[in-house]
């Protein structure tokens, strides 16, 4: 699943009202639920909530393991798989 943002407390969000509520209602049907991110959405927060980060299987992101916000995802107990 793609989001616009990944945030330790706003936790996985979107700029649109309609792609959150089919996004909740994908994952909710879903056995195991993983979240493409990019370095850039990672730390930022979206207007629209999707779905709290304990929701997840894992978060694939192309940001490095010193990277804070990085470090803060998994410090929160997120499976954050790098790309790097």
């Amino acid at each position: 699943m793609g989001v616009t943002g990944i945030h330790p407390t706003a936790g996985l969000t979107t700029g649109d009202a309609d792609e959150a509520a089919m996004k909740r209602a994908l994952a909710a049907r879903a056995a195991d639920t993983y979240v493409l991110g990019s370095d850039e959405k990672i730390g930022t927060a979206s207007r629209y909530g999707v779905l709290a980060l304990d929701a997840v299987t894992a978060i694939i992101a192309d940001v490095a393991d010193a990277d804070p916000t990085a470090r803060e995802l998994t410090a929160q107990g997120v499976t954050l798989l790098h790309t790097r």
